[in-house]
C-alpha cells in the first residue's frame, strides 16, 4: 500500500509545484496564526494556478464556523484540518471532508479519538502553547496495538532520516510533513522534498507489514520446524531454506524474516546495523532495506582499508578473525544475525563494535539452537541479552520448534 503524503505550510506557488512534482498527494494551507500563515487571497492566488485535481487542505485552529466555511468556498478547499479544541459536533458542520488533529503525550489521549466522526485522524506532538508545526515527533510506540475507526495521518518532526522507520513500524495511511522539507519558516526546499519522497517510496516498496493474522501459515516458523539435522565432519547442520539455502531461499521467506526482525527490534532512529557476511549477510541487507538503516559488516578476511577493526572469534563451525567495516566511534549499533548456536560469532561482533568505539544497544537473531547455550555465553561475556524470534531443539533427528517469540 502506498503511503499518502500531505505537504503542509505552503506559502508560495513555486513551493506548491515543487511538492507536487516530488509526489505530494495534498497541499496544506494554514489560515490560523502560524509562521506559515497565509491570507485567503494569498492562498487563492496559489490554488488557482495549480494543476487540475490537486487536493488542497485548509488548516484552522478554533476558528468560527462561518469564517471557515467562507474560506472553503472562496479558496476552493477540498478538505479542512482542524488543529484546535473543536468538538465532534463542530466537525459535523462542514460539507467537505474533515481531518481532526489530536496532540499526543500519552495513551490517554488516544482513548477519545474514535469518538470523532470525521474523515481521518491526524496525530501530532503535544507541545505546550503550540497547536501544530512543532517540528518534533511524538513517541510512536503509543500507537502500538491501537485500533482506529478512521484512517490515520501521522505528523510531527518527520524528515528523510526517520520517515522510513515510521512507515514500517506504525503503518499510517498518510503522513504530514512540513519543517522536514523546508529551508526556512516559509519556504520549501526542492532537494529535501525529493529526498523525502524517495525515502517514502523506498519504505513503501519494502515496508514491514503487520504480522500474519491468526490462521494464516507462519512460513518462518515452518521453515525451522521438523527439518532434517545432518552431521558432516563433526558439524551438525540444521537444513533449512533461510540459513543454509537448502532448498534455495524464497524471496517471501527472506522478506518475512526481515519483517519480523524489524517488528521485534523496534530500531530507534539513528541506529546502525551490524552483522557478519557469512550466513547472516543476506538477512542483514534485507533488514537494512526494510528499516532504512545503514549497516556495517564483519568480513572473514582483511581488506587493509583504514578503520577496519580485527577481533578473534570461535563458533560452532569455525574460528579465526573477524574484520569489521563501517562502524565509527559513538555509533549506536544493533547486531542482527540469522542463527545463534554457541554464540562465539556474536561475542566477536560485540567485541569488534566496542573496539571501534561504538555501543551495542541490542542483539537479535532469527533462530536460537536451544541445546548449545549460546545466549547464556553471550550474556556472560558481554552483558547483553540475545533476543531470538524462534527457538529450536536440535537433539533428535529433526528440529523441533519449542518457542516462538513474536
Amino acid at each position: 500500500m502506498r503511503t499518502r503524503v500531505k505537504v503542509c505550510g505552503i506559502t508560495h506557488h513555486e513551493d506548491a509545484l515543487a511538492a507536487l512534482n516530488a509526489g505530494a498527494n495534498a497541499l496544506g494551507f494554514i489560515f490560523s496564526q502560524s509562521p506559515r500563515q497565509v491570507s485567503p487571497d494569498e492562498a487563492r492566488s496559489i490554488i488557482e494556478r495549480l494543476p487540475p485535481f490537486t487536493q488542497v487542505v485548509g488548516v484552522f485552529v478554533n476558528e468560527p464556523r462561518e469564517w471557515v466555511q467562507n474560506i472553503i468556498c472562496y479558496c476552493g478547499l477540498a478538505a479542512i484540518q482542524l488543529q484546535g479544541d473543536e468538538t465532534n459536533e463542530y466537525c459535523q458542520a462542514f460539507d467537505v471532508p474533515v481531518i481532526k488533529s489530536f496532540h499526543l503525550e500519552s495513551t490517554l489521549a488516544l482513548d477519545r479519538i474514535n469518538d470523532y466522526q470525521v474523515s481521518a485522524y491526524l496525530l501530532d506532538t503535544q507541545v505546550e502553547g503550540i497547536s501544530g508545526g512543532s517540528g518534533k515527533p511524538f513517541d510512536w510506540a503509543l500507537l502500538k496495538n491501537k485500533t482506529f475507526v478512521r484512517p490515520v495521518i501521522v505528523a510531527g518532526g518527520l524528515h528523510t532520516g526517520n520517515v522510513s522507520h515510521l512507515i514500517q513500524h506504525c503503518f499510517p495511511t498518510a503522513i504530514d510533513v512540513c519543517s522536514g522539507v523546508s529551508r526556512s519558516a516559509r519556504r520549501k526546499d526542492p532537494v529535501r522534498l525529493q529526498t523525502f519522497f524517495d525515502a517514502v517510496a523506498d519504505a513503501d516498496r519494502l515496508r514491514v507489514q503487520v504480522p500474519a493474522e491468526s490462521g494464516q501459515e507462519d512460513i518462518l516458523k515452518a521453515s525451522f520446524d521438523r527439518q532434517p539435522l545432518v552431521e558432516i565432519q563433526g558439524r551438525r547442520f540444521l537444513l533449512n531454506a533461510l540459513t543454509e539455502q537448502i532448498p534455495a531461499t524464497p524471496a517471501e521467506l527472506l522478506r518475512e524474516a526481515a519483517r519480523r526482525v524489524c517488528y521485534a527490534a523496534q530500531f530507534p532512529p539513528g541506529t546502525k546495523l551490524v552483522g557478519e557476511e557469512d550466513k547472516g549477510g543476506g538477512l542483514l541487507a534485507a533488514v537494512s532495506l526494510l528499516s532504512g538503516l545503514p549497516y556495517g559488516i564483519a568480513r572473514w578476511y582483511p581488506s587493509g582499508l583504514e578503520g577496519q577493526v580485527q577481533v578473534d572469534f570461535d563458533c560452532e563451525y569455525t574460528g579465526g578473525s573477524l574484520f569489521l567495516n563501517g562502524v565509527e566511534p559513538g555509533d549506536n549499533v544493533y547486531i542482527v544475525d540469522d542463527l545463534i548456536s554457541t554464540g562465539g560469532t556474536l561475542v566477536g561482533l560485540v567485541c569488534a563494535v566496542r573496539k571501534a568505539g561504538a555501543d551495542v544497544s541490542g542483539i537479535l537473531c532469527v533462530v536460537e539452537k536451544r541445546n548449545y547455550g549460546g545466549a547464556r555465553r553471550v550474556f556472560e561475556a558481554t552483558g547483553i541479552s540475545v533476543q531470538s524470534l524462534i527457538e529450536v531443539d536440535v537433539s533428535g533427528e529433526h528440529s523441533v520448534v519449542v518457542g516462538v517469540n513474536y
